[in-house]
């Protein structure tokens, strides 16, 4: 008599496929819960290695959700994972503050619905090159640029957090893809997302002294 195999769970079926955009495209079949937990979201993630782990916890942030703080939450399990892959680290272990975090279903599975055919594009234009910038190492060398990312996305900075989470999805598709290409981009798009940042600090801060000297002068004659 043979022996069928145990049905495999849907969850970690879906992860094992390390497609970003069949992943998207199906988050209403497995996320079955009224809210998602980081948590829930971290131990799925755990099937499907730490490329498609930061891409998925770099996506919120980028379509960031209204009313959520969603860039303070990812920001801040990104900046975790990047520090426990420097540290040799195949998986993201999180705080259990940080695990009960959660978002509402529709919007996260909506969001993934709208951008998956967006990923399935990308996907197609990938493939292995420049293998050295996107091997193992490449997770250990590109972790620190993705901890500064996180710490930008995580800070309320007014538009801050688009192009940090643009080169970390970049980066993460290198990693996924093994395209050292994109890994390329994703250095380029760094530079500019800090470039940036540091724009809107300084002349935020610019701003804000003016307005206090103009207070201050317009008190000074009432």
């Amino acid at each position: 008599m043979t022996l069928s195999a145990p049905p495999e769970d849907a969850t970690a079926a879906l992860f094992r496929t390390r497609s970003a955009s069949a992943i998207l495209a199906n988050l209403g079949s497995v996320l079955k819960k009224d809210r998602v937990s980081l948590g829930d979201m971290v131990d799925a993630l755990g099937e499907a290695g730490l490329g498609l782990s930061i891409l998925m916890l770099a996506l919120p942030s980028f379509i960031p959700i209204p009313g959520l703080p969603t860039g303070f939450v990812f920001g801040t399990a990104l900046a975790i994972l990047s520090l426990q892959i420097m540290a040799g680290a195949d998986r993201l272990l999180l705080p259990q503050w940080l695990r009960r975090q959660s978002l509402p279903r529709g919007p996260v599975v909506n969001g993934g619905i709208w951008i998956a055919p967006w990923f399935k594009r990308i996907e197609w234009m990938l493939r292995p090159r420049f293998s050295f910038l996107s091997g193992r190492l490449a997770y250990f060398i590109l972790a620190v640029p993705i901890f500064v990312h996180a710490v930008m996305i995580l800070l309320p900075i007014p538009l801050g957090n688009q192009l940090p989470s643009l080169a970390v999805i970049v980066f993460a598709f290198g990693l996924i893809e093994r395209d050292g290409l994109a890994v390329i981009i994703g250095w380029v798009l760094t530079i500019v997302a800090i470039a940036w940042n540091s724009a809107i600090v300084f002349f935020g801060a610019e701003l804000s002294l003016f307005l206090y000297r103009w207070a201050s002068d317009l008190w000074a004659q009432i």
